[in-house]
């Protein structure tokens, strides 16, 4: 089966939870097509070679500055957002014409789809949390995401368990999505637990939308070698080939997925973002965690508060 399958670009996570669906299609002999941009369609380059074709189309723009994010700045950018969805959209209804594929599956990309073929949305958050947990705008997100989405997807799958969920309130509970709509398909990594010595102290990995991760590598760079044992960083940037130790310090510039499992395996505690993807790594793997959100993502921001009551994982402002 010819199969499209698009994957957002805002960090590395959309393409490494991808990684273990892209694979099982492979290995069922579907011909793929990945549809991306940047670090994430590189990150799936380096991983799957050749067993897929590859197609570059511009990302959404990032509200994220240097200082902050805001509700504000979002909902300024939201006519933007949405022309450049239309945009996608346009390209993708071309490279359907010319490829004739027979599935379409998309990953948070919300103009990669098509009416007349079977296309699925992968997305953890089907309710957007406002700030200050505003229940009034939180089901309002819910119910324009369901009325946006209904009539261009076929179903929704939700990388996380039905009960129980990892996501709490970001894709459970929720009021406008029809139950028949959505797949709960469990948690989804390449990653595997190892039983192996930890011997590492500290495990820093950095992902997450610019300009924020530039932001966050240089505080860690500067204030790593504080910490007593010793510590690994990676950057998460796959066109960075460093790989470099200070005394009880090592940085590389990226980590390809085998290694990484085999590090935070090795590590005692992991300090990092906690994005959805590596929320689902972690308690496959069983490792303690210290989240350090991204500022004003309300989505990382309760995810983290949403574990620390769980006793999940550790948390700072």
């Amino acid at each position: 089966m010819r199969v499209l399958f698009g994957v957002c670009s805002w960090g590395l996570g959309h393409a490494t939870r991808d990684l273990p669906l892209l694979r099982r299609m492979i290995k069922t002999g579907h011909t793929l097509t990945l549809v991306g941009i940047g670090r994430s369609l590189d990150l799936l380059k380096d991983e799957l070679k050749d067993a897929c074709s590859y197609f570059t189309i511009p990302d959404y723009s990032s509200a994220y500055s240097e200082r902050d994010f805001s509700v504000a700045r979002f909902l300024s950018y939201f006519p933007i957002y949405m022309n450049e969805i239309v945009q996608e959209h346009s390209q993708i209804k071309k490279l359907i014409k010319r490829e004739k594929y027979e599935r379409i599956i998309s990953d948070n990309r919300y103009g990669v789809y098509n009416k007349e073929i079977p296309s699925y949305l992968i997305s953890h958050q089907l309710r957007f949390i406002a700030p200050g947990r505003v229940k009034l705008f939180e089901m309002a997100t819910e119910g324009f995401n369901y009325s946006f989405f209904k009539y261009n997807f076929s179903k929704f799958l939700v990388p996380d368990y039905k009960e129980d969920g990892l996501s709490g309130d970001l894709s459970h509970n929720l009021k406008y999505f029809k139950e028949e709509k959505i797949e709960y398909l469990g948690v989804l990594s390449d990653l595997r637990k190892r039983e192996t010595a930890e011997d590492i102290d500290y495990f820093i990995p950095l992902s997450g939308p610019e300009p924020q991760r530039t932001i966050l590598e240089k505080k860690i760079l500067e204030q790593a070698p504080l910490l007593k044992g010793k510590v690994v960083i990676a950057l998460g940037k796959p066109e960075d080939p460093r790989n470099e130790t200070v005394n009880h310090l090592r940085v590389f510039g990226y980590l390809g997925r085998k290694r990484q499992e085999e590090i935070m395996n090795r590590s005692k505690l992991v300090i990092t973002r906690p994005g959805y993807t590596t929320v689902m790594e972690l308690s496959l793997l069983g490792k303690k965690a210290l989240f350090i959100p991204t500022p004003g993502q309300t989505e990382q921001v309760y995810l983290a508060e949403y574990h620390k009551k769980r006793k999940n994982f550790y948390s700072v402002k």
